[in-house]
């Protein structure tokens, strides 16, 4: 096994936002919440929605390449479209993993001089960097695992697909070697979209069954 990938449910997403929103209501609700790009916008509007809150912005770092793939250190790439000076701030993301991309985030919400700044993520996987003031959930190192959220399913699955398609392959093979090498369970039909999508983007080539790397990928 390369490392161990899991599909998340909505359902998952649903319990951990409103664990979220418990935690952060018996605090100081936000005057605004700031969703980072692109992880954590979803459950920024989720959890804005539980707290009412419309102030509803976003920031953009960078830290992952391709699936499970650092890419360099974390860095800023879009900073906020409104003033927020003199408010009371959230931060929210998917998860802490490294933690740097937070940490960037709220040194730069910090620079813009809000009344406070408080941070949110569903998952945090205890070798962070950067522990956040709320979370819904803690994964332990042994524990790392690379979550696959609704919002990332082609991208994840397809360049987890990606490493594992060396030779042409069925969909049945394909099934099977995702488990063995990273846990993954997907049920059939929704893999076979996923390697519909990656033909119709030239990331594979489709022959009698088997697909194989495009040569252009």
């Amino acid at each position: 096994m390369e490392f161990r990938a899991k599909l998340v449910t909505w359902e998952e997403i649903e319990d951990w936002c409103k664990s979220l929103s418990d935690k952060i209501i018996s605090g100081q609700i936000p005057d605004a919440v700031i969703g980072m790009s692109r992880g954590g916008l979803v459950p920024a509007r989720i959890i804005s929605d539980k707290l009412l809150r419309k102030e509803l912005y976003a920031v953009k770092t960078e830290h992952w390449g391709l699936t499970a793939s650092k890419d360099g250190n974390a860095k800023l790439k879009q900073g906020l479209s409104s003033d927020i000076r003199g408010m009371n701030v959230l931060i929210v993301d998917d998860i802490t993993d490294t933690g740097q991309s937070m940490k960037v985030a709220l040194d730069y919400v910090r620079s813009q001089s809000p009344k406070s700044v408080k941070t949110a993520a569903m998952l945090h996987i205890s070798h962070s960097e950067f522990i956040p003031d709320y979370f819904a959930r803690e994964i332990s190192d042994s524990q790392w695992t690379w979550f696959i959220f609704p919002w990332n399913v082609f991208e994840d699955v397809m360049n987890l697909t990606g490493k594992i398609l060396r030779e042409p392959m069925t969909i049945d093979q394909i099934k099977k070697e995702l488990r063995h090498s990273f846990e993954l369970e997907i049920e059939e039909p929704r893999l076979k979209t996923i390697l519909e999508y990656m033909e119709r983007l030239n990331k594979i080539k489709s022959h009698d069954g088997k697909y194989s790397p495009s040569d252009a990928s």
